[in-house]
């Protein structure tokens, strides 16, 4: 549930941006916020999604190599972004855009390079995993933005490790002892979770209010067929829970989180963990770089991996 900011919450980030070294709260880069505004828009055409690509020498290459990888490739090499939009489509390349713009952006600010590669690479796979559910469910909301949403659930998190590193490796450590993340946040950052700055950072870069209400780690349960932005929020919490699971959770936790959503999602396990197969399979033909986030989350927590690739290169858990 989204929980309202009074005059101490706001006070106390305040003084977590303060530590940040900068006069004012962190500002996104020009390119990535308008292609996070144009994923909201309706109207927006495909001249000015590719437009604001070639702006950027880096996100245009980025965007050329994925296109060109064994995923989407048809066997004709892609040169130009207007080709790349009749290769995939207009809706994924816009996707596509956003999600290597913003990659850049943290790997180009922060410093724990690794740990940011493996955090974006589980938020890209619990974006993939959304878009699917929408589409094999066939699902009234949108699965452009069930992916968006998705994708940025945990923007908190990278936004804290890329401005406050020693602050992340502080609620790591926590976390180790058997501390929850929320209980391990507060302990760390005044008070606060990571969920409560992704909100406020989100809301400061004017991103709509649906990406900025879906950061919220526990939504209602939605009344069966009246509110499809609250499955949407379940959707996007799932997702990103059902990524940590796999990654670096128990099977009680798997099952506990079948248990929480299975009804409202309709979703059994092993449908669960098919759409986790295959948005891997998917985030894998990416780029090296996601390849590599995904090497550095199967390494995780030494005591708590409990994935790896079988003989035939698939990636499975461990009992």
């Amino acid at each position: 549930m989204t929980e309202p900011q009074d005059n101490q919450t706001r006070q106390r980030l305040l003084e977590i941006f303060a530590m940040v070294n900068m006069d004012s709260l962190p500002a996104m880069s020009e390119h990535v916020t308008e292609l996070i505004s144009m994923l909201s828009s309706s109207r927006v055409t495909a001249q000015e999604v590719a437009n604001t690509i070639l702006k950027d020498y880096s996100l245009t290459t980025r965007i050329l190599q994925v296109v060109n990888s064994a995923y989407y490739s048809r066997g004709t090499p892609v040169s130009t972004i207007s080709r790349a939009i009749t290769v995939v489509g207009f809706d994924t390349l816009r996707q596509l855009a956003a999600t290597m713009a913003l990659f850049e952006e943290f790997t180009r600010t922060g410093t724990e390079k690794d740990e940011i590669a493996g955090i974006f690479t589980m938020s890209l796979i619990s974006a993939t995993q959304s878009r699917i559910y929408c589409e094999l469910k066939k699902s009234r909301i949108s699965a452009e933005e069930a992916y968006v949403c998705s994708l940025l659930h945990k923007l908190g998190k990278l936004v804290v490790l890329v401005y406050l590193p020693a602050q992340y490796q502080a609620v790591e450590q926590h976390m180790q002892k058997g501390y929850s993340e929320d209980h391990s946040n507060r302990l760390v950052l005044k008070g606060l979770t990571y969920s409560q700055i992704g909100r406020e950072i989100s809301t400061f870069w004017n991103f709509s209010k649906r990406i900025v209400d879906c950061m919220d780690t526990e939504p209602p349960k939605p009344e069966k067929n009246r509110d499809s932005f609250l499955f949407l929020q379940n959707l996007v919490v799932f997702s990103n829970e059902l990524t940590s699971a796999f990654f670096n959770g128990t099977k009680l936790e798997l099952t506990d989180l079948i248990y929480k959503f299975g009804g409202i999602l309709d979703l059994g396990q092993d449908e669960a963990l098919a759409l986790v197969d295959r948005s891997i399979g998917i985030c894998e033909n990416y780029s090296k770089a996601m390849r590599d986030g995904l090497e550095k989350i199967q390494k995780g927590r030494s005591n708590q991996v409990t994935v790896s690739k079988d003989s035939s290169g698939r990636w499975v858990r461990l009992s």
